[in-house]
């Protein structure tokens, strides 16, 4: 039987594989920002420190073979393949079977780090074989290796069903069991096993309108296009599966940014997914995802410009410019998470959102930074939720560094807190083209917490936050918001000015109601507190600008704030106001294109509801 080929499991885009390959042979492997890695025996497997625990990770999944196997896997030539045998005997010399060593590393035997090893395990095994190059003692070796794997898969109690490790976890097992099922009894079961699992695995990871449980689009992506190819490898074959990958990848395709990266909730890290029409064809399955990663060349959008996960928790709009309708790039884009499914990769970031406009990003997320330290079981951050210790992880994570309300400069709770799942209640789109979604959720047990979006795409954005403490406790809230690192902004008398490159006004933000006091302009801040900085990709903090508005020791409140493209702003907060149940509200102000009115209802017997009106200047 012809050798299968090595399962692109990673979605490693080809073009350059042989060149980056080579490169990798003579200089190395490279996990930035870490040092590099040769290709050469004996590997240090050990964890030396806590800041390198994701390096470590991915050196016991193999990762630093996956190139050079997919080299061999196209070209035959054993100079990619020498150095995997190598490296595999070398790590089963420490950690398989009679051979496991005193203090190894916490991810030798880490369930994810399992199941990519075994993919490409079980490759090498193959491929060697094939290739004739190893003795019957080197065969011997490495497939006892490979069935201890088997038996850890084998096993109920090792696979996480409860995450994206379980996901992975099955994926090693099904490649592992299609490669060899045919010459093995026990790698047919393996197989077997394996193919029912990943019905379970999926339905407990994604919701019925293709979302991904784990607030991150970053793992959506990642887990789908591990999904995508076990299906072109022909490893699926199941219609109903592959119906679901469709779907899972046309919601994916609504988290594509207008600049082509996704979306960053969550542990995500700003990732490009731009592509050209060749690739983007060949690449994704829908012409959804084709349009957004290929900036239009290729594909179609959906006809409509907003859609409402109502069970996954978010809410998307994305309307093409009026000025530029065939160009992604300038698309209004606007984005909410209000989702908390488990405490798996769930920042302290409820009712959060991100928005782009103009042709660049305004309101960012904060990122991933990176999952360093572990904090103490007991401590109090370990009681608020946080799992890493590393101060720059926990600012990530922070209330304080996502687009939402922060209480008494304190964190939302996620230990021992229950899981809500969507708190998306109700939405709207008017005649105007303004569309308005209300998010409702409690904290800290009896704060009573509900924001409305109203959004004019391309035009302004209100933010309305309305709070009660059941049992009448005082609370200081702050409306943070975070600007992307690219743009510059000033305070001024009435408010704050942003400097959007590509937009011929500029962004000028207001607050709305009375009482309501200002924040200074944070940038850098590391002094008292972090606060105003970004983290786009593993262990990389940059500046950006923060501010917040804020109302003090009170049980009730309202926060409103205008974020318009103008000229000029002014807020009429003599005509704004909102009721002590935040049921209604109504809002004013007056830029060079008139005075501006709105009216918003959200009654519970009722629709959302939203009336507005400009009066143009006269002459």
């Amino acid at each position: 039987m012809a050798l299968l080929p090595f399962e692109n499991l990673m979605q490693v885009f080809e073009g350059s594989i042989i060149s980056r390959a080579e490169k990798e042979l003579e200089e190395g492997w490279t996990l930035s920002p870490y040092t590099t890695l040769k290709l050469t025996c004996p590997i240090n497997w050990r964890l030396d420190n806590s800041s390198l625990r994701t390096f470590n990770y991915y050196i016991h999944c193999w990762e630093m073979l996956n190139l050079i196997l997919l080299a061999y896997s196209t070209t035959k030539e054993i100079r990619f393949l020498t150095p995997a045998i190598d490296i595999a005997l070398d790590w089963i010399s420490h950690h398989s079977g009679t051979n496991k060593k005193p203090n190894l590393s916490p991810f030798a035997w880490y369930d994810m780090a399992v199941g990519f090893r075994t993919h490409r395990l079980a490759y090498i095994i193959d491929a060697a074989i094939d290739g004739g190059i190893i003795s019957y003692d080197i065969q011997k070796i490495l497939w006892q290796a490979l069935d201890e794997h088997r038996l850890y898969l084998a096993d109920e109690n090792n696979i996480v069903f409860r995450n994206n490790h379980g996901f992975f976890q099955i994926a090693g097992q099904l490649t592992m069991g299609k490669r060899f099922k045919d010459k093995s009894p026990l790698m047919g079961q393996a197989y077997k096993q394996a193919t029912q699992r990943l019905t379970t695995i999926l339905d407990t990871q994604f919701t019925k309108e293709g979302i991904h449980c784990e607030h991150s689009p970053g793992y959506h992506l990642m887990v789908y296009k591990t999904l995508k190819a076990l299906i072109d490898f022909s490893l699926i074959e199941d219609s109903k599966i592959i119906e679901q990958a469709l779907c899972i990848e046309r919601s994916l395709s609504w988290f594509v940014l207008p600049d082509r990266h996704i979306a960053n909730f969550g542990d995500t890290d700003y990732q490009s997914l731009a592509q050209d029409g060749v690739e983007a064809l060949k690449n994704w399955s829908t012409v959804e995802m084709q349009y957004a990663v290929s900036n239009g060349t290729v594909g179609k959008l959906p006809s409509y410009d907003h859609i409402i996960f109502s069970e996954g928790g978010y809410a998307v709009v994305r309307k093409a410019s009026l000025e530029y309708p065939h160009k992604f790039k300038y698309s209004s884009y606007l984005a909410q998470i209000a989702a908390f499914h488990s405490r798996v990769h769930k920042q302290a970031d409820d009712l959060s959102f991100i928005w782009s406009d103009r042709g660049s990003n305004i309101l960012v997320d904060s990122g991933r930074y990176g999952y360093i330290g572990r904090t103490e079981i007991g401590s109090d951050l370990f009681n608020q939720g946080f799992w890493y210790s590393d101060p720059k992880r926990i600012y990530v994570e922070s209330t304080r560094a996502h687009n939402t309300l922060e209480f008494n400069g304190n964190s939302y709770q996620r230990k021992k807190r229950k899981p809500y799942g969507s708190a998306i209640r109700r939405w709207m789109y008017n005649e105007n083209g303004i569309i308005a979604i209300e998010s409702e959720v409690k904290h800290f047990r009896t704060v009573h917490h509900v924001r409305v979006l109203i959004f004019m795409p391309a035009q302004w954005l209100i933010v309305f936050d309305w709070f009660n403490d059941a049992v009448k406790n005082p609370h200081t809230a702050r409306q943070w918001f975070h600007l992307a690192p690219e743009l510059y902004m000033v305070q001024e008398e009435e408010g704050y000015s942003v400097s959007v490159p590509s937009s011929k006004e500029p962004l000028r933000i207001v607050h709305l109601l009375d009482g309501i006091t200002s924040s200074c302009v944070y940038l850098a801040n590391d002094k008292d507190i972090l606060q105003g900085w970004y983290s786009p990709k593993e262990k990389v903090l940059i500046p950006n600008y923060a501010f917040c508005y804020e109302t003090q020791q009170t049980s009730n409140g309202c926060i409103a704030s205008l974020f318009n493209f103008s000229s000029s702003l002014t807020n009429n907060l003599s005509w704004s106001r909102a009721n002590k149940s935040g049921n209604k509200a109504r809002f004013c102000w007056e830029d060079e294109k008139g005075i501006h009115k709105l009216h918003f209802s959200r009654e519970k017997s009722k629709d959302l509801a939203i009336l507005y009106s400009i009066e143009t200047p006269i002459g």
